[in-house]
């Protein structure tokens, strides 16, 4: 018999990523990890990712030219949205433009380009996409992550944010996962590289929010292990929750399963008899 509520629905771990979801949008998180439903990649998560990849490329080779980055980028792009099926040509040529190329080849600055030059300014990194494990208070489970570039030297990581418009401080979200990582790593400090097509700017978490997040954090997790709780029917403890499908957290996967589970969730609710 398993007692522990998420090994019963098969959750053999958490994220930070897993934690904002639940947050934000509690239904689709069922759908997600109690169903196994898996969030299909769209174009900006493409595009980030992309992004990501060539950016590791200019940091780890130092030598290497923007052009060459941008071209790096390019080879990455045009393989990964062949693989995945693509064909809106109007967003991918947006979309191309974000990560610092188009479709005509023009030299412009982008979000490579910009967040090239930044980060070169703390080195070569000692590790990239570092995975890292810490458990919260009282949940039974790890709580896991992937550390986009660590410098040793400096005593430091820093995670890749591509965005379309620059923040001025960071989200909650990204509080949470910074937080993670700094629990994980030993209250390592943590810092975010923004990056737009125009401009790229770091900012760091503070020790504070930090602390304060792991409670956010911890909370959560203990929310979700009590709804857990409830029943070994994944449908019964979805039957206590409403899910607001105009909430952007939804992928057409998630949400097709989720209308699926409640409209089969109405049809077997008894109805109630009025005097």
């Amino acid at each position: 018999m398993v007692s522990n509520p998420f090994e019963r629905h098969g959750i053999h771990r958490l994220s930070a990523s897993s934690l904002n979801l639940a947050r934000a949008n509690t239904a689709a998180w069922l759908i997600s990890y109690g169903y196994d439903v898996k969030q299909s990649a769209n174009l900006p998560m493409m595009a980030g990712s992309v992004t990501e990849k060539a950016v590791e490329h200019g940091i780890r080779n130092p030598d290497a030219s923007i052009a060459d980055c941008k071209s790096f980028a390019e080879k990455e792009w045009g393989t990964r949205t062949r693989l995945s099926g693509f064909k809106d040509t109007d967003r991918l040529a947006k979309l191309d433009t974000m990560i610092g190329y188009g479709s005509a080849r023009k030299s412009y600055s982008g979000m490579v380009e910009n967040a090239v030059k930044e980060l070169r300014q703390y080195g070569v990194p000692t590790e990239t996409q570092i995975k890292v494990e810490t458990q919260l208070d009282g949940i039974p489970i790890p709580i896991i992550g992937f550390k986009d570039f660590s410098y040793d030297e400096h005593g430091l990581d820093v995670d890749l944010k591509t965005t379309s418009r620059m923040p001025t401080d960071m989200s909650a979200d990204h509080q949470l996962q910074g937080a993670i990582y700094w629990r994980a790593s030993g209250n390592r400090t943590q810092r975010f590289c923004y990056t737009t097509k125009s401009e790229a700017k770091v900012l760091e978490l503070e020790p504070y929010a930090a602390s304060q997040a792991i409670v956010e954090a911890t909370q959560i997790a203990h929310t979700l292990m009590r709804l857990l709780s409830l029943s070994s029917d994944i449908a019964e403890i979805c039957a206590v929750v409403i899910p607001d499908y105009s909430n952007f957290r939804w992928s057409p996967p998630t949400r097709a399963k989720a209308e699926e589970v409640w409209a089969t969730i109405h049809q077997t609710e008894p109805q109630l008899s009025v005097a």
